[in-house]
């Protein structure tokens, strides 16, 4: 391939980087867009694809790494929680003895069915107990008894 042409690739390599995120606003795609280019600038100057390459990878993690943070402050935008963090907050009802010196206990919330530990790590709470989760440790919620009284459907429960 000629100097030329591999110039050219570069160069639209970069371009569509730079639409993608134009329609994807996410200041990502657009690191690896400007990389191109830095590929194209070098492949002018270089006729070594490796030199080309490296200067596209360099360029394109230092943009990631050091722009990206700083683009979500200026846009604002939270960082994303995986979708179990969601569940942090909610109430559920204890539908099997969340005992520590087992290890076992089922919680229902919502529609789900998870495993869960007591927050303090030493209370047992009982079969019907309303509970409300405060963290997520891999697949157990990690509660703590939310109210005194039994859970009772026609309560308005879950």
């Amino acid at each position: 391939m000629s100097a030329l042409a591999i110039w050219v690739l570069w160069v639209v390599i970069g371009v569509v980087c730079v639409i993608i995120e134009v329609f994807t606003p996410s200041f990502f795609i657009m690191w690896f867009g400007i990389g191109a280019f830095a590929g194209a600038l070098v492949s002018l100057f270089s006729g070594s694809f490796l030199f080309q390459f490296l200067a596209f990878i360099v360029v394109s993690t230092l943009l990631v790494v050091f722009t990206r943070p700083l683009a979500k402050k200026i846009t604002g935008r939270p960082a994303r929680k995986a979708a179990v963090d969601g569940l942090i907050g909610t109430d559920g009802l204890v539908i099997e003895d969340v005992d520590p010196e087992t290890g076992k206990g089922l919680v229902r919330v919502g529609s789900d069915i998870w495993r869960a530990r007591s927050a303090d790590g030493i209370s047992k709470i009982s079969v019907g107990r309303r509970v409300r989760v405060v963290s997520v440790e891999g697949t157990h919620l990690i509660v703590e008894e939310h109210r005194r009284e039994p859970f009772h459907a026609e309560k308005g429960g879950e």
